[in-house]
């Protein structure tokens, strides 16, 4: 039994460490493109219309290059615009269609499609509205928006029925379901977001975890202190007003 113990080790220690590596690169697109190929002609007649880009990133990327037999499924399907006036023709492209806003915030448009018809099958689509404030970024070409969104396995945006652009650790850690940790927004919000993908069964190392402290340290005084007045004030009984919660909000950028 020790012997068989002592052989592991050695394995494991024969084994090379994984090292983390910058930029992108296109994959396989594996499953999921059916679904969405309704709303995939939309953004095609977008972008010819606009000559700018439109496209699908994030959780339904995800999902559609993952190397994983059977990985997570994506709730909803994002979609970016390069620019505000490639999202105003998106939008009213989206209504002649006959989706509707089902609901509203500061960061996005959701739309549901009806109950049959080519678009009654599809996740919500999410309109992502063009932001760019503090560290912010919703418009832009896809390695700009890629470069902005935190964790390495929602790195991904679809580029054809046949590829998806992902960072070039996406394949894995989306395969190992690890949290890396490339851009952090807020380190609060991170770490909420932290938790709801350990919930979907992905696991953040701790190392990754020391980044979001190693974040919180070097905020300065003057946003530590005003983050945690209003979390304290949120979670007492008076609550917070709306413009309280529209700063909270723009703070750690919570969608």
């Amino acid at each position: 039994m020790a012997d068989k113990d002592e052989h592991k080790q050695d394995e494991n220690a024969s084994k090379p460490i994984y090292v983390s590596k910058d930029g992108f690169e296109a994959v396989p697109l594996r499953r999921g493109f059916d679904v969405i190929r309704p709303l995939w002609a939309i953004l095609e007649k977008v972008r010819a219309e606009t000559g700018m880009d439109c496209f699908i990133c994030g959780g339904y990327a995800r999902y559609c290059a993952s190397p994983r037999k059977k990985p997570v499924e994506a709730v909803d399907v994002d979609v970016y615009c390069e620019t505000e006036d490639v999202f105003s023709v998106l939008q009213k492209t989206l209504e002649s269609e006959k989706l509707e806003v089902r609901h509203e915030n500061n960061i996005s448009l959701t739309y549901e499609g009806p109950e049959d018809g080519k678009y009654a099958y599809m996740p919500p689509i999410q309109l992502i509205k063009p932001i760019q404030e503090a560290r912010i970024v919703s418009l832009g070409d896809k390695k700009t928006i890629l470069e902005n969104f935190d964790f390495t396995v929602i790195r991904a945006a679809i580029i054809s029925p046949m590829e998806v652009y992902v960072d070039a650790d996406f394949m894995h850690d989306e395969k190992h379901t690890l949290l890396r940790l490339k851009n952090i927004h807020c380190p609060v919000s991170s770490t909420l977001r932290c938790m709801k993908y350990s919930r979907k069964g992905y696991w953040l190392r701790p190392f990754e975890c020391l980044k979001l402290f190693i974040d919180w340290s070097e905020r300065p005084d003057e946003y530590r202190i005003k983050l945690v007045e209003f979390l304290q004030k949120a979670s007492e009984n008076d609550g917070l007003t709306q413009e309280e919660v529209d700063e909270l909000e723009a703070m750690m950028r919570i969608d």
